[in-house]
């Protein structure tokens, strides 16, 4: 069956964006777009192939590589679970992407309003895998004639003929099709989909899946800051090493404004994408697919864990606050008694002194 093939490529920016300029919609900003050379797979030439990379406002960027071909649905599963294997000329698939992420990193910076000390290098597909809407004529029929073939597609189960009952009871497919011949099958590795609004939905797949990459990155800069913030807590000088205190002091609120313009960006980028969705919030089809899709990448407990994150790393440097405050004022306290025991011990010696 013809079969439109696109595999998403994400990869952190280490960047926050500002894509509200003129000509730049506020979520996405596609920045290339241009044919490809033949892909090769296993002895396979795939013809017509085009690339395109878009930004997201949250820090994440998507390389989209697209081709079409006839395919059986047990070639389309044995391509997702074997996506990696795919070559541009003599060059695999994520060599020729990641080759193109420093690139698409210095396009984005005319966009940065913010950037981090740390990016996540991790790189891997998700392929999403288009069928012509005149395929499916009833989709749950669709589904029930090729359950394993297309459970194979979307878990990347390379043996999906072998697999158990127990297996596709316990996760079972669900069609997130809002009519009875629209097919959106989805789960953490890949997606098929049938439908007149393919492309848009191939747009909320993308989204979420960038918010997902995002989510990631928040993690990977929280994690570190995390091990600051405890290296800082380990280090704090006791009162009786005053002598420290004043370059743990400066080192600290280094750290301390880091992280708070950090949070201010990762809150920002937390809260006020779904906001200007407003195209998802005006269609209730969409809204639902848009949801189901972000319970597909695990988007709400990646959030809650990203705020739990935050604000402990928050308690981490007000502990440290604290502490350092403590102890400038038990050497202060120290100080004065020092000062008022030699006021007095200074006046009896002069007391002394008059008497003789």
């Amino acid at each position: 069956m013809k079969t439109k093939v696109v595999l998403l490529f994400p990869f952190d920016l280490g960047l926050e964006l500002d894509l509200s300029g003129k000509g730049v919609r506020t979520i996405t900003h596609e920045i290339s777009s241009h044919e490809l050379p033949a892909l090769t797979f296993r002895g396979k030439i795939f013809t017509d192939a085009r690339t395109e990379s878009h930004l997201y406002r949250f820090g994440v960027g998507i390389i989209h590589i697209t081709f079409e071909k006839d395919f059986s649905l047990q070639e389309s599963a044995e391509l997702s679970c074997n996506a990696e294997k795919l070559a541009l000329g003599k060059t695999a698939i994520f060599d020729w992407c990641q080759s193109r992420v420093n690139e698409m990193i210095e396009k984005a910076q005319e966009f940065a309003i913010h950037s981090y000390d740390q990016r996540l290098k991790d790189s891997e597909v998700y392929p999403v895998f288009i069928i012509n809407p005149s395929q499916v004529e009833n989709a749950d029929s669709f589904i029930r004639g090729n359950y394993k073939a297309l459970y194979g597609i979307v878990a990347g189960e390379p043996n999906f003929d072998m697999l158990s009952d127990f297996v596709l009871q316990k996760e079972p497919l669900g069609n997130f099709g809002y009519y009875e011949n629209e097919l959106i099958l989805q789960k953490r590795f890949g997606a098929v989909i049938s439908s007149p609004e393919s492309e848009t939905i191939l747009d909320l797949i993308a989204l979420a899946y960038a918010q997902y990459w995002s989510l990631k990155s928040y993690h990977f800069v929280l994690d570190s800051e995390i091990d600051s913030a405890q290296k800082l807590l380990e280090h704090l000088p006791p009162f009786y090493k005053f002598w420290q205190i004043p370059s743990r002091y400066n080192k600290f609120s280094h750290e301390s404004i880091d992280f708070g313009k950090d949070k201010l960006s990762i809150v920002d980028s937390l809260y006020n994408v779904s906001v200007n969705i407003s195209r998802i919030d005006a269609d209730w089809h969409l809204q639902t697919i848009y949801k189901s899709v972000e319970k597909v990448f695990n988007i709400e407990e990646l959030y809650r864990t990203v705020e739990i994150k935050l604000s402990r790393i928050e308690e981490s440097y007000t502990q440290a606050r604290e502490f350092l405050s403590t102890n400038f004022f038990i050497l202060l306290d120290i100080i004065f008694a020092m000062w008022l025991v030699w006021g007095i011990i200074d006046t009896c010696i002069l007391v002394y002194i008059a008497k003789k």
